[in-house]
């Protein structure tokens, strides 16, 4: 079970800290019943209660409550730094994991399965120790009806492990309908998605918003129909749990004395005893599909690991960028590298290659093509984010391997089409503020943002705006090259000059490597060289 495997990865003494505790306040709870019957029984015989046994009693329920807050506050305690530990593993796959690996994911599954399965853990979880105190009862409820009669004993036990057994069996049936729910929530957070980020083009197009909207319409009502399903066979099973609790009391009270005589002495305080079992049967069955859909959460959270473990780029030296050996290097190449997009079927929807391209410290080089010609993806491969299928990423003349990979992505510093804008620069914690300030005033943005207690005050800004925003970080990194993937595409005349004939002749100064996809042929004098791609290939690699 994925819960038991989450529970054993604590510390053991924690976990055998906790069985005790919960097993004392079972035994505390099952104790008040034995008091309770012997108090009761004496009432029926008009015999005085004797002040001993009020003590007792006292003494016990002190001893419950005391064994009952300490299971709860410990199990609670143990449970969430389990899931603290998994969140920071999980997440901490994820920035390790190979870009291509995360892209075949989903967003919408890996935001699924991180915040809402394990915010969904943390608040279920807890309640496991609730149940065991409910089980912990009946072990020692049943016990007690042992002393009352051996009889009653046999048949109750043997009737509830009987009950027991249907009902592990139909849960665990139950629980596999339930990944069926977590993938379609899955699916309607990719679609949902759709209307934030698409929000003005659907707002543009009311045919586009009305199938957007009916196709939303229909994966909430798949959702629901298989929401309403699992409910459906959970409320047979829980009919089935209640069910059972009473025939059980019936069993005791209608049966067993028609066939065992001197039952009927005992037969009141076994009654009490059912009473009293009605209560945890109750809580168990109630907690017991909650633990389901914990088990399943679980298995998608420890599925989501086995799928990024597959990914990991293997761990390279500690402190990447200042002991990578790539700071200093003169040329990079692609020689016969190839890459390939295949969908989840494994059918290749787009190939680039075999690519062979040469880029030498200090050069401004453009990079065009059309749309889909492969130009992204080449400089993913470049600059270490995918990993060529064939061919070789060499830094003066040394192939990138899987050891160095990550000291080789250290030399580079990029702004994709498809970029995300940071609300503070992180990794560069001790960054002066007076530099911020004076690189936002270069960027035009002084009047839009400014630079407090480490992060920036907005992110609310054009798309030009965001990107110049983006450039800051890219220059506080100080990297030795830069990839600026039509960066100049969303700037107005003014900053796209800005950018070709200022900030591309203070990069070449200053030693750094440009490659930048652009289509501004009015600007083409400001490269070195000119690389044109083409269904993914390079057709033209010329010097200015």
């Amino acid at each position: 079970m994925n819960i038991l495997r989450l529970l054993r990865s604590g510390t053991s003494g924690n976990r055998q800290f906790i069985i005790i505790v919960t097993s004392l306040s079972g035994l505390g709870n099952a104790g008040l019943v034995g008091l309770i019957n012997q108090a009761a029984e004496r009432s029926l015989l008009d015999e005085a209660i004797s002040v001993q046994l009020m003590i007792v009693y006292l003494l016990t329920l002190f001893f419950f409550i005391v064994s009952n807050r300490s299971s709860l506050l410990h199990a609670n305690r143990f449970v969430q730094s389990r899931l603290e530990t998994m969140r920071r593993r999980v997440v901490n796959k994820i920035g390790k994991v190979d870009l291509r690996t995360l892209e075949r994911m989903g967003q919408g599954d890996v935001y699924l399965t991180v915040a809402q399965e394990t915010d969904h853990l943390s608040q279920t979880l807890p309640l496991i120790i609730g149940a065991a105190q409910s089980a912990f009862l009946l072990v020692f409820l049943i016990l007690y009806i042992a002393t009352l009669s051996l009889i009653s004993f046999f048949v109750v036990a043997g009737f509830t492990v009987l009950g027991i057994l249907f009902f592990l069996n139909r849960q665990k049936a139950l629980t596999g309908y339930l990944g069926e729910v977590h993938y379609k929530e899955a699916e309607l957070i990719d679609n949902l998605s759709h209307f934030t980020l698409g929000f003005q083009e659907i707002r543009l197009n009311a045919n586009k918003n009305d199938a957007l909207f009916e196709h939303f319409t229909n994966l909430t009502s798949d959702l629901k129909d298989a929401v309403l399903r699992d409910g459906g066979r959970w409320v047979t099973l829980l009919q089935f749990s209640n069910a059972f609790v009473f025939l059980l009391a019936g069993l005791v009270v209608f049966v067993l004395p028609i066939f065992f005589g001197g039952y009927t002495d005992t037969i009141y305080k076994i009654m009490a005893v059912s009473v009293f079992a009605v209560g945890p049967m109750a809580a168990l069955t109630s907690v017991i599909r909650l633990l389901g859909r914990a088990e399943v959460g679980l298995g998608h959270v420890y599925d989501l690991e086995r799928r990024l473990d597959e990914g990991l780029s293997p761990s390279g030296p500690k402190s990447p960028r200042q002991n990578s050996p790539f700071r200093n290097f003169s040329k990079i190449e692609l020689s016969e590298a190839m890459f390939r997009y295949v969908d989840r079927e494994n059918a290749i929807t787009f190939a680039a290659g075999p690519l062979n391209l040469t880029l030498n410290r200090g050069e401004i080089v453009f990079m065009t093509g059309g749309n889909g010609s492969g130009k992204s993806t080449a400089l993913k491969l470049l600059c270490g984010l995918y990993l060529p299928e064939s061919g070789r990423v060499l830094c003066d003349g040394e192939e990138v391997t899987d050891t160095t990979r990550q000291q080789y992505r250290e030399i580079y510093s990029a702004i994709f089409t498809d970029f995300h804008l940071f609300d503070r620069p992180y990794g560069m914690e001790n960054v002066s503020t007076e530099e911020v300030e004076r690189l936002i005033a270069k960027m035009e943005l002084s009047d839009k943002v400014r630079f407090e207690k480490g992060r920036f005050t907005t992110r609310e800004l054009s798309t030009g705006q965001r990107k110049r925003l983006a450039m800051i970080s890219c220059l506080l990194e100080d990297r030795e090259v830069y990839i600026f993937d039509e960066w100049a595409a969303d700037q107005d005349g003014h900053f796209r000059d800005v950018f070709y004939r200022e900030m591309l002749p203070d990069f070449k100064a200053r030693g750094k490597t440009v490659i930048a996809v652009t289509h501004d042929d009015k600007y083409w004098d400001c490269c070195d060289r000119q690389v044109t791609l083409d269904l993914g290939m390079i057709t033209m690699a010329g010097v200015n």
